[in-house]
C-alpha cells in the first residue's frame, strides 16, 4: 500500500482547533502509560475517547485489518468513530481535524514509532513531525 507525506500543519488547517465532536477508540496495551498519555491528550482536546487494553497479537491482527502498513506501526491505534479510519501513534491534533474536515479516500493517518516530544510522549521536539496519510487501495 502506498503513502504519501501529508505534514499536519500544513496551509488551510486553523490554529486554536478542538477535537470537540470527535469520537475515538484508542486499542493499547495494558502496560503502556505513554499511551494513556496520548489518551489524556486528546481528551484535553475535547475529543471523546474509550480506551481499550488488548493483548499485542489482538493490537497487531486489528493493525493489518486496518491496513496501517508495515514499518509504520506505532505502540496504539485508534479508530474514529464515524469514519472508520485509523489514527496511529502520536498524531497531532492538526492532523486529526483535516482528517474529519476534508475526508479524503484513505484507511488512515500515522505518525510512525514513538518521536520525542510527540503528542503524549516525553521529551523534546527536534524537528518537524512528518504525518503519513494512508490511502485506500494504495
Amino acid at each position: 500500500m502506498l503513502t504519501q507525506a501529508w505534514r499536519s500543519w500544513s496551509p488551510g488547517v486553523e490554529p486554536g482547533l478542538s477535537l470537540s465532536g470527535i469520537s475515538l477508540v484508542v486499542y493499547k496495551s495494558p502496560e503502556c502509560q505513554c499511551c494513556l498519555e496520548y489518551v489524556r491528550y486528546l481528551r484535553g482536546l475535547g475529543a471523546s475517547v474509550v480506551a481499550r487494553d488488548v493483548s499485542l497479537v489482538e493490537l497487531e491482527a486489528l493493525k493489518r485489518a486496518l491496513g496501517v502498513p508495515e514499518g509504520m506501526e506505532s505502540c496504539h491505534t485508534g479508530v474514529i468513530e464515524n469514519l472508520g479510519c485509523f489514527i496511529e501513534g502520536r498524531v497531532p491534533e492538526e492532523a486529526i481535524v483535516k482528517l474529519v474536515k476534508e475526508k479524503p479516500t484513505a484507511r488512515g493517518v500515522t505518525l510512525p514509532g514513538m518521536p520525542p516530544g510527540s503528542p503524549g510522549m516525553p521529551g523534546v521536539k527536534t524537528g518537524v513531525y512528518t504525518v503519513y496519510l494512508v490511502e485506500d487501495g494504495g
